[in-house]
């Protein structure tokens, strides 16, 4: 993206468009120039390199020169020389200037300075090398990440597209594929957003801040941040509506199309979405769940829901053992938007967990299929938890009813619950109530035959050592972890008096 002021585009009627870069020999050649500048003057100025790049803008349109300066000025890395802290120079020189009132003359000066210099412990000529080195002009250019002209040229023109979409009252955007992961990075960067089928495409359209609160520059932001992602894609086209304010100062509206036919014109970048969250209601609950250890897995926006041509990204998915129920959380935005997600959650009609602002207006939620919770500041956690027992309590039922007219035989000598309740398609705790399996012994979470039990427990017998530690590589042997419930299952204790793990020892039960 561009500062406001170098965008350069062309109007004609309705419509509107940056002037990008052609790409000709004429424009690579100027790129490679500028270029070459920023590597011949590492370790040099800035504010020399400013010099020499002002000269570029002589009889060549100075905002495309200047746009792609910003650009490389963003692939540089300057430092300051100073020898010492600036701002602790500074503050040293004015404390000892104040002293004088008002300076007058070199000698006072001087005098200021050599004593400023003196309580640094530093030479005049270094003090006045770091009085101001923290200034843009006087920093050095350090590093420099190299570009290929073409390349340069490329993220100019994507940047022009960006800086026309900050003032976007809303985008449409139609994507082939690759739609999921547009979705998320929409929902991460916060923007409303309604979703449809149409045609085999997906049409995502976004409302842009100009038509909802007011045309604030980090919405804007936000919205020109999925144009790297959106060129990267298949099939894909936009439409913006752009307002523009004039010399008049009077607002027009403008169009604004690009599609896949300007894809190489264009850098193209996916975008990393995985951390931030769409408001801190949703940050707050997701940690808060995640620190319960109940079982449940939270998935933070699972796959979208697609009925006919309504398309839904879930804020949250709950997994557990084949279980799943989704989870969405809604917040004010605007009476229009709420409608909208109102109609798309009763048109999805896929029962989930609603939690709602309870500023909401209660009502509207009643024809929503799955169970609705309304907060106030943050998502209550018991609630949620209950529901997800519930419905645990609900499949574990269910798997009993099923494992009634099922046999369970397990076909080897040890066996955990959990590959059992995989072969079977039900819950780890439906196996656990329902197992009756004759000449085995269930031992925590894993059956195990009698006739093993009796070989390990011989072999415990056999150890010249009675260590815990040599008990459990006997136990690994047959793929068992549970060592210390198979220990008090085969009769022994352990005595936890050494702090070594190797030297924690194990003896018979008293009879």
């Amino acid at each position: 993206m561009l500062p406001s002021e170098l965008l350069v585009s062309k109007i004609w009627g309705n419509r509107i468009m940056p002037v990008f870069s052609s790409l000709d020999e004429e424009q690579i050649a100027i790129a490679a120039e500028i270029i070459k500048t920023f590597k011949e003057y590492k370790g040099r100025k800035q504010g020399e390199l400013s010099e020499v790049l002002e000269e570029f803008e002589e009889g060549i349109n100075y905002r495309f020169i200047r746009g792609l300066r910003v650009l490389l000025e963003r692939r540089c890395s300057f430092e300051s020389a100073s020898p010492l802290n600036p701002i602790e120079a500074r503050r040293v020189v004015f404390e000892e200037a104040n002293k004088w009132g008002v300076i007058i003359n070199e000698e006072q000066r001087e005098s200021v300075l050599k004593k400023a210099a003196s309580l640094l412990g530093v030479s005049v000529e270094d003090l006045e090398k770091s009085l101001w080195a923290d200034t843009e002009s006087e920093l050095i250019l350090r590093e420099f990440e190299d570009i290929s002209p073409l390349e340069l040229l490329r993220w100019y023109n994507l940047a022009l597209a960006q800086t026309m979409l900050f003032g976007a009252t809303n985008m449409e955007i139609v994507v082939k594929s690759g739609y999921q992961q547009l979705l998320r990075a929409i929902k991460y960067y916060g923007l409303m957003y309604n979703a449809e089928v149409r045609n085999g495409s997906f049409t995502i359209n976004i409302e842009g801040a100009a038509s909802l609160l007011k045309l604030t520059e980090r919405y804007g932001t936000a919205i020109a941040k999925l144009l790297p992602l959106i060129v990267s894609l298949e099939g894909w086209q936009i439409k913006a509506t752009i307002l523009r304010r004039g010399v008049t100062k009077k607002p027009r509206i403008y169009d604004f199309t690009l599609d896949e036919r300007d894809r190489d014109k264009l850098a193209v970048r996916s975008i990393n979405e995985t951390e931030k969250f769409d408001s801190w209601v949703e940050e707050d609950f997701y940690h808060r769940f995640n620190a319960l250890k109940i079982g449940w897995t939270i998935v933070r926006e699972p796959e979208p829901l697609i009925s006919g041509s309504t398309v839904m990204v879930p804020d949250f998915a709950f997994e557990k053992e084949g279980m799943k129920i989704l989870m969405e959380i809604v917040g004010f935005w605007t009476e229009k938007y709420l409608e909208r997600k109102i109609s798309k959650l009763e048109k999805i009609n896929q029962e989930l967990i609603l939690a709602v602002d309870e500023n909401l207006a209660c009502s509207s939620f009643e024809n929503i299929p799955g169970k609705v919770i309304y907060y106030k500041n943050k998502v209550p956690l018991k609630p949620i938890i209950e529901i997800l027992q519930k419905l645990e309590q609900k499949k574990i039922n269910q798997d009993i009813a099923k494992l009634k007219i099922t046999t369970i035989k397990p076909d080897k000598e040890v066996v955990t619950l959990k590959e059992l309740a995989e072969k079977h398609k039900v819950t780890i705790e439906a196996i656990r109530k329902s197992i009756k399996v004759d000449n085995y012994t269930l031992v925590g979470n894993t059956l195990i035959s009698n006739e093993t039990l009796n070989k390990l427990k011989q072999e415990l017998e056999n150890l010249p050592e009675k260590k815990r530690s040599e008990a459990a590589k006997i136990f690994q042997k047959k793929g068992i972890s549970e060592v210390d419930c198979l220990l008090e299952t085969l009769g022994y204790k352990v005595i936890w008096s050494a702090l070594d793990p190797d030297n924690v020892t194990i003896t018979k039960k008293q009879e």
